[in-house]
């Protein structure tokens, strides 16, 4: 009998993700990112996966003046995912940084306004090849399946980049995006 319940408890455990609704909303509190202070959103709808980056001028995550946010469809088998660019978008947040960005032709626009998202879909943006439209990225997430729910999502490695599936993330971030 306790053969039976371990051996049944194994399979509902690998099976979670497949057979649990993953949709919703999801937060990673204020954490660094390169030189970045962030707080990042992913929102699950299906197959469309949108993720929202704010940036913040301090450490602690109170001051925001730019969001960066990316649109998905994703086509999921297992923890295997294959992401494709839908749209990105940036916002400033602050007309200080409006104003910068206008004065350097951020991603080659001199235009930007306050709180209005500017699609930047394939745009280079200070040396960064922003996603085209259509592009695929090839990665890994992992649930784990407590409440509230977590999702870690898959990130780069020195000999896996995601831009073939012979090359797709293996590896999973350190911080989850935990469910609202």
């Amino acid at each position: 009998m306790i053969k039976m319940i371990l051996l049944f408890s194994h399979l509902v455990f690998a099976a979670g993700p497949s057979i649990q609704s993953i949709d919703g909303d999801y937060m990673k509190a204020c954490h660094l990112m390169e030189d970045d202070s962030l707080i990042s959103h992913l929102s699950i709808k299906g197959t469309r996966w949108n993720f929202s980056h704010v940036a913040y001028e301090d450490d602690k995550c109170t001051k925001a003046y730019l969001v960066y946010e990316e649109t998905y469809k994703v086509k999921s088998v297992d923890r295997e995912i294959d992401m494709t660019t839908v749209k990105v978008t940036y916002t400033s947040l602050t007309d200080n940084v409006t104003e910068a960005l206008n004065m350097i032709n951020w991603c080659g626009f001199s235009d930007w306004k306050t709180n209005e998202a500017r699609v930047v879909t394939g745009k280079v943006c200070d040396e960064y090849k922003v996603p085209g439209e259509g592009n695929i990225l090839y990665t890994t997430y992992q649930v784990k399946a407590q409440t509230p729910l977590q999702i870690f999502m898959g990130t780069a490695s020195s000999e896996l980049d995601g831009k073939t599936p012979q090359t797709r993330y293996q590896l999973t971030e350190r911080f989850p995006f935990v469910q609202k």
